[in-house]
């Protein structure tokens, strides 16, 4: 959203999250944080009278509904979001004060009042009984290791801080636990993204929500890593009218650094240069990341990318987000969009078993949830088939993705990157101000090889930076600066 669309919410100090939008085109919803809570506001169109209203025109422009007369919707939609986000702002003390608001469920209706004004009224949304129904079922059990007891917390017990953006749910909270004030990001699948995701089936809601169950398990279940994120210690419920908890969430710890996409913006934005020497540790922790993932673990991460490498306070980087349910157009290997299948043949002796591929001819197949997106990697997914038929397969694709990753911190290249639909719309260049020595460029390269058997392997990844970390701390403990930088690595 643009600065000046959102003056109104920020005058009284509450920040807009998202504007969203019903299948049936009748209803469009916004969601505000302020004052440690999220609250929901609906736009609903009147269909027999007041056509004029400020609801109905927020509707009919955002869905982009014919309309017949010029007045019943925005000139645009940037008018129609500061037109929402004003609403929500001249109804929010009223609605703030309204001791309802902090019952699970509650929605606030805006609708047209007397000489043109707007009221906000509360009332318990009915999809809420739904949302609940859809995760009912999850137990402690299949979010946490078998040998450990979380501590589950109340809705009401968490203060909502910020949105942080990315696939699903994630926002900034904190909570006070024996008197220290924590901070911390739920994940989940809270009111909001039900809203979402809501339609007549609720395939794509049911989906997401097993998604953040396993994804969450998978995390709980998983040998420790340094550069690996750890498991939640807290679960987040929401009480229904029974007062009996339904778990919707948990909290996962908060890095205040970022993620390593904020570092290449920030960097770019100072017109600096990360030093060689910390690219060359991130380079490593990132290999030495998902090589735990694929030899200890036996799992993958499917999900690549700087912003899903955050930065801790000493500065290493902890592999996050593993839902596994959806490979990032900037980084995903050109052998993995869902078009080709793939085995090992056996070649000469002494020989490496080799990697061939096959362009797929049979009839339509699906593994992924409908709506997802059109692109053959939104309908098929090659990556859990490869997990169970060829690791090495899986491996390689993941080498290239770890490619794209170093490609883009090497060279500090961060544009646009969530506009991206489609692998073929990045192109790798090494143009600009910054100069990684050129045998780092020829093994980034080499990662994004097109023939999977051409690319190296983790083994050959976490070697070959381990020696390019080695050789920075022997030139700071030797006091000697030397012009080339592989002055440790193994022979």
């Amino acid at each position: 959203m643009m600065m000046g669309e959102v003056q109104a919410l920020e005058a009284i100090n509450v920040a807009g999250d998202s504007i969203w939008g019903d299948e049936d085109e009748t209803i469009v919803y916004a969601q505000v944080l302020g004052q440690g809570k999220a609250v929901i506001f609906r736009f609903q169109r009147s269909h027999d009278s007041l056509p004029e209203s400020l609801p109905s025109r927020i509707v009919c422009c955002y869905h982009g509904l014919e309309v017949p007369d010029g007045a019943f919707t925005f000139q645009d939609r940037s008018s129609m979001r500061s037109a929402l986000w004003s609403a929500i702002a001249t109804v929010w003390p009223d609605c703030i004060k309204d001791p309802a608001i902090a019952n699970p469920g509650i929605v606030v209706d805006i609708l047209p009042g007397e000489a043109k004004e707007i009221v906000g009224r509360a009332y318990q949304e009915p999809l809420f009984d739904q949302y609940l129904a859809l995760l009912r079922d999850i137990q402690p059990s299949d979010l946490v290791a078998e040998d450990h007891s979380p501590r589950i917390l109340d809705i009401s017990e968490v203060i909502l801080l910020e949105a942080l953006g990315g696939r699903g749910c994630s926002k900034r909270v904190h909570f006070e636990d024996a008197g220290k004030l924590s901070h911390f990001v739920f994940k989940g699948i809270d009111f909001q993204t039900y809203l979402q995701l809501h339609d007549d089936d609720d395939e794509f809601a049911r989906t997401t929500a097993d998604v953040w169950r396993r994804s969450t398990k998978l995390i709980a279940n998983m040998p420790r890593h340094p550069n690996i994120q750890s498991p939640p210690r807290y679960l987040v419920s929401v009480r229904d009218s029974n007062q009996t908890p339904v778990l919707v969430g948990h909290l996962s710890t908060y890095f205040a650094g970022g993620d390593l996409g904020n570092a290449i913006e920030a960097a770019n934005a100072r017109k600096s240069q990360i030093p060689l020497k910390q690219k060359a540790k991130w380079c490593h922790q990132m290999c030495l990341a998902i090589m735990h993932a694929h030899r200890v673990a036996q799992t993958y991460h499917m999900d690549i990318k700087p912003g899903n490498f955050v930065i801790n306070d000493q500065q290493n980087l902890i592999l996050i987000h593993w839902e596994q349910s959806g490979a990032p157009a900037t980084t995903l290997a050109p052998e993995a969009d869902g078009t080709w299948d793939v085995e090992e043949q056996g070649t000469k002796e002494n020989e490496s078993p080799k990697l061939v591929y096959t362009k797929y001819t049979g009839p339509e197949r699906r593994n992924m949830p409908e709506g997802g997106g059109r692109e053959s990697f939104h309908v098929w997914n090659v990556f859990p088939e490869w997990h169970a038929s060829c690791p090495k397969a899986l491996e390689l694709a993941e080498v290239f993705a770890l490619g794209k990753t170093m490609w883009m911190l090497l060279s500090q290249t961060a544009n646009n990157f969530d506009e991206v639909e489609h692998p073929d719309d990045v192109q790798v260049t090494w143009e600009g101000e910054t100069h990684p020595p050129s045998h780092w460029v020829e093994i980034v390269e080499n990662c994004m090889k097109i023939d999977p058997n051409d690319r190296p392997s983790l083994d050959n990844l976490v070697e070959f930076w381990e020696g390019e970390a080695c050789s920075f701390k022997w030139q700071a403990s030797s006091g000697f600066e030397a012009a080339r930088f592989n002055l440790c690595r193994p022979s």
